[in-house]
This record gives structure tokens, C-alpha cells and sequence, in this order.
């Protein structure tokens, strides 16, 4: 992925946990997509979540938790931005309930006690994290999966076209979001 993505995204969320208003602004932009992608995932506050790749703002995991109750954990592997997220995450009030943490997605986690795992658009290298999570979730552990719009394709890692044709997904009205697909663990083999 280019690195002015990154940066750009890093930019928007050093703003954003700085000043309220940014913040709000900006977690507006993914309110509808994670109302889209609860809905698509039956996610209820009896889940527990894995946000793979929260950054320095973890808006997914913020809205996730006050969207549907559940319990999330955000993991970014930039060690830098978990002293950031954590600050945000107590200044928005729900430490008790979105946990952020140091680790790659490409490492052993234990997943056991995750019902849904989420991956974030910017999540590199996503093939590898994505054949990671398949190896070791639990059999009826959804997947999601963010996909960029089709003309910017060539600025993110680009994964699942096909898929996405086979599984349900659905369509977001944002600037870099297209889709989010939904996988289900079938069997452990």
C-alpha cells in the first residue's frame, strides 16, 4: 500500500484524538459503515470483537461497541499508536469496554474468544493476516472484510475480488470504502 495512504489516514486521526469536533466529524464518516457492517454480521452485545488495525483513532471499535454493546479488542501493529488509541478510548469513556493492544494480526492470537473479526481497509499485508485468521478462528467466527471502491483499488492490497462475488457483502457510500464482505468459518480443516 502507498505510504501517502497511511499517512493521510494518520494525519485525519492525529487530529481527530486531538480535537473534539475533528473527532466527531470524522467518526461520522464511518457511522453508517459500521451500522452496515453490524447488521450484515448479526453482531449483538453478546459478541466479542477483533478490530485488526485500529491506528492511533480506532473509530471502527469506538462505533462498534457503542452501535451494538459488544465488547471489542482493537490491535494495531504500530506500537506507536497504542498510547494514542488508549488516551482516546478513555477520553470517549469506554475503557471499560474497548480494549486496544500491541500486536500483528499475522501473529499466533488466541482467538477462542472472538465471535467477530474485523479487518480494516488499510491492513497490510491482508492476505496474509486474512489466511492467518482462517487457520485460527473457530468454526462460526465471522469475518469482515473491508474493500476499497473499485478506482482506488490500485492503492490498497487488493483481495477477495472474486470472493466478494460469492459471499454476502455490503456496499458503502463512502469516499474509500466499496464493500465489506462477510466470511463465516465453515470446518477447521
Amino acid at each position: 500500500m502507498p505510504k501517502h495512504i497511511t499517512n493521510l489516514t494518520y494525519k485525519i486521526e492525529e487530529q481527530a484524538t486531538k480535537a473534539g469536533f475533528v473527532y466527531k466529524l470524522s467518526s461520522n464518516y464511518y457511522k453508517n459503515i459500521i451500522e452496515k457492517e453490524a447488521v450484515l454480521a448479526n453482531i449483538t452485545a453478546d459478541d466479542h470483537i477483533l478490530c485488526i488495525g485500529g491506528g492511533i483513532c480506532p473509530f471502527s471499535a469506538i462505533l462498534f461497541h457503542q452501535t451494538t454493546g459488544a465488547r471489542v479488542t482493537v490491535i494495531d501493529n504500530n506500537e506507536s499508536c497504542i498510547p494514542q488509541a488508549k488516551c482516546l478510548i478513555r477520553r470517549v469513556g469506554v475503557e471499560s469496554h474497548v480494549k486496544v493492544l500491541h500486536q500483528c494480526g499475522c501473529s499466533n492470537i488466541c482467538f477462542n474468544d472472538f465471535t467477530v473479526v474485523h479487518l480494516a481497509l488499510q491492513v497490510t499485508p491482508i492476505e496474509r493476516v486474512f489466511e492467518n485468521l482462517q487457520k485460527q478462528v473457530k468454526v462460526g467466527t465471522r469475518l469482515l472484510v473491508r474493500r476499497p471502491k473499485k478506482h482506488l483499488g490500485g492503492l490498497y492490497c487488493q483481495m477477495c475480488d472474486n470472493a466478494l462475488t460469492c459471499r454476502p457483502y455490503v456496499t458503502h457510500k463512502s469516499r474509500n470504502v466499496g464493500n465489506t464482505a462477510l466470511y463465516i468459518k465453515q470446518s477447521n480443516e
